[in-house]
């Protein structure tokens, strides 16, 4: 009798601790309406303005993005931009339960972060996104969610915007790396 009172505590335990693990976790669900306005070109230089290799460090696996809050690493693609070469990455779209809402849930806005790799550098960037529905008046087409701004060293950079495809530089220094919007080119 001893073995089988054993037998179901241990078993009790390991069921507590198998059903806390994944339950706790919060499930991502992304904010839904049109992603066509999540994606960032960036470009990459050092401190002299000289633009990195894109293909050496994707090559050499020193090159990567990871969506927070989906935990998926970003798909990573180079692509000439107004005669630059940048990487062409997107951003997840906020999380539905960590939206704000106005009252009539008409526009809204939300978060979310990006973890960037570059060459051993780790860094963190938040991506600002404001929202409007197909419900809101005068409003046609389906809803839309857009990048608005992005936040990094407690400053906002607004990424340059051009046929809505918004850009940014990150400069690689010996210290944290420094984000800026992409000038276009004169």
């Amino acid at each position: 009798m001893k073995i089988i009172s054993l037998f179901v505590s241990l078993l009790l335990v390991f069921t507590t601790f198998c059903s806390c693990s994944k339950d706790d976790e919060e499930e991502y669900e992304p904010m839904v309406a049109s992603a066509l306005l999540n994606t960032l070109f960036i470009e990459i230089t050092d401190e002299n303005g000289e633009v990195i290799n894109y293909d050496n460090l994707l090559s050499e696996g020193k090159l990567s993005v990871i969506g927070k809050a989906s935990k998926q690493d970003k798909k990573i693609r180079i692509t000439d931009y107004q005669g630059k070469k940048v990487i062409d990455t997107s951003a997840d779209l906020p999380d539905q339960k960590h939206m704000v809402f106005n009252t009539d849930k008409t526009e809204g806005y939300g978060k979310t972060d990006l973890r960037i790799e570059i060459n051993g550098k780790k860094f963190t960037i938040s991506v600002n996104f404001n929202y409007n529905s197909v419900n809101k008046p005068n409003f046609y087409g389906g809803s839309s969610i857009w990048i608005k701004d992005i936040e990094y060293d407690g400053k906002k950079i607004i990424p340059t915007e051009y046929l809505s495809i918004f850009s940014i530089k990150i400069i690689l220094t010996d210290g944290k790396p420094i984000i800026e919007p992409l000038q276009e080119k004169e």
